[in-house]
């Protein structure tokens, strides 16, 4: 695509045109800080804030400043990154507070750091004068402030987002990279080379909010193209008038339109509602009744008027993997409202506490009933929750099936590519639970008994999806991105009827 084309489409009839007639550079009058002085205070109360480094995988230290609010929830993090003229003061306070004191003040944790050759990062050379070369490596002080971040206690490692402005939008991108745990990114009056867009039509899913004025002809064609090639529902663009570029276009809102809403508490809408919408988590271990530790990740909604009205849904992996492989599933499950329970199950992962799945006799290896049992009676003890689902593959499937034959609280089941026994078919047919069947064609024989079980199942809304190929479980979610929205829909439909 040619990113200096004419905009067509989907480009013009998504923007959002604010004619700002004739705006003009001046001072933010004084009174604006007695307005917003008083909140920023109240906000740093809740926030621990302090100085921090981490090093870049080429060596460089970067020094920051990390604010995480105040508490044991594990909270979504923002990173910001500044242009090559400004530093990382540029999202801080001034007269008023800046886009990371909004941000924070809405229980995120923010990084605010310095590039390389800039601020406290400055090293041995200036990042003005750094070559092409040079500034073509700033991506890894991206990825080495999300790794950083993904390391501290009290952020949760899987709700991150990135605002960047001006040349840094490219570093964002690049240093993004289709990396799951980015959520969301702002990028204000960026930048973008061919190689940034690239990376973006691979990974149209990621959401973007995306800002400029118009008369900033090199970014409104590459915030143009950008909003083009992201798909996500939840990206914008918003094109201004005569308000300058970066970080300079929200004191030139805020000084010439005083009682508008500021365009940092837009962004800063934006941002926490894409962080926000994946739900808090927190690790969690429960036994079982027969001396087994489980380890488990316990998801929930952010909005806590929903934990009080919601059900639930347990994850259960298959023998030789462990709860990872249902992570993003386990994202949008929460995201549809639901509590969600991720969890290892004996001797896998951080479960293995009496030993390795692989090295326990039969017998033990034979119990995976029990945990699922566990499970359940946890996830039943947290507040609002009744109403459950079960999904398992391989072997967790058949465990699950076994749990909701003999559980009439399983309100829906998904079994994901398992054998199943005469016996498993019988249980299925007597079962007023509805049933989603996930076959690979060409395991003919998985496939034949779900077709079976399929045409004998009571409730009407069960379904069955037979997929070509002879992909196992959770294999499918990698060849069809639409499954596990599919699934995710289909157990909040069943759950909460």
């Amino acid at each position: 695509m040619n990113g200096r084309s004419n905009l067509t489409g989907r480009a013009m009839t998504g923007m959002i045109l604010k004619s700002c007639d004739q705006i003009r550079m001046s001072l933010v009058v004084v009174c604006l800080f007695a307005v917003f002085f008083t909140g920023t205070v109240e906000a740093q109360d809740r926030l621990v804030e302090r100085e921090v480094t981490f090093k870049a995988e080429d060596g460089w230290v970067i020094s920051g400043m990390l604010s995480v609010p105040a508490g044991d929830r594990r909270s979504p993090a923002v990173i910001f990154l500044h242009s090559y003229e400004h530093d990382r003061d540029a999202y801080g306070q001034y007269l008023y507070p800046g886009l990371a004191q909004i941000i924070g003040a809405r229980d995120v944790a923010t990084l605010r750091f310095d590039f390389r050759g800039r601020g406290k990062s400055e090293g041995a050379k200036k990042l003005h004068l750094f070559r092409p070369e040079e500034r073509a490596r700033l991506y890894l002080d991206v990825r080495a402030a999300v790794a950083y971040l993904a390391s501290q206690p009290g952020i949760d490692p899987k709700r991150i987002g990135i605002v960047a402005e001006g040349v840094s939008a490219e570093a964002a991108v690049l240093g993004w990279s289709g990396d799951r745990r980015i959520k969301g990114m702002i990028l204000i009056s960026g930048r973008l080379s061919a190689a940034a867009k690239k990376q973006i039509e691979e990974d149209p899913e990621l959401p973007l909010s995306l800002i400029v004025s118009q008369e900033d002809r090199e970014s409104f064609e590459d915030m143009s193209e950008a909003y083009v090639l992201t798909r996500s529902d939840n990206s914008r663009i918003a094109v201004y008038r005569d308000i300058g570029m970066g970080t300079t276009m929200f004191s030139v809102w805020r000084s010439e339109k005083p009682k508008e809403k500021p365009l940092e508490d837009g962004l800063a809408d934006w941002m926490t509602g894409i962080l926000k919408s994946y739900g808090h988590t927190r690790e969690v271990a429960f036994d079982t009744e027969d001396g087994w530790k489980l380890s488990g990740t316990l998801r929930t909604p952010s909005d806590p008027g929903e934990v009080s009205k919601t059900a639930g849904v347990i994850l259960i992996h298959s023998s030789f993997s462990s709860r990872h492989i249902f992570d993003h599933l386990a994202e949008l499950l929460v995201q549809r409202g639901l509590v969600v329970l991720n969890f290892d199950t004996r001797g896998r992962g951080r479960s293995a506490g009496k030993g390795e799945f692989i090295n326990l006799p039969l017998e033990e290896r034979n119990k995976g009933t029990l945990d699922i049992k566990a499970a359940v009676g946890f996830l039943r003890s947290q507040a609002g929750v009744a109403n459950i689902g079960l999904l398992g593959t391989d072997r967790g499937a058949n465990n699950a099936l076994a749990v909701a034959a003999s559980d009439s609280g399983v309100g829906a089941l998904v079994l994901m590519t398992t054998l199943l026994s005469a016996s498993e078919k019988e249980a299925i047919a007597k079962l007023e639970t509805p049933v989603f069947y996930v076959a690979s064609r060409e395991i003919e024989s998985a496939t034949q008994g779900f077709a079976e079980a399929h045409a004998s199942t009571k409730n009407r809304a069960s379904r069955l999806l037979i997929f070509n190929g002879g992909a196992l479980g959770y294999e499918i979610f990698e060849l069809d991105e639409s499954l596990e929205p599919s699934i995710a829909d289909w157990m909040r439909d069943q759950l909460k009827k």
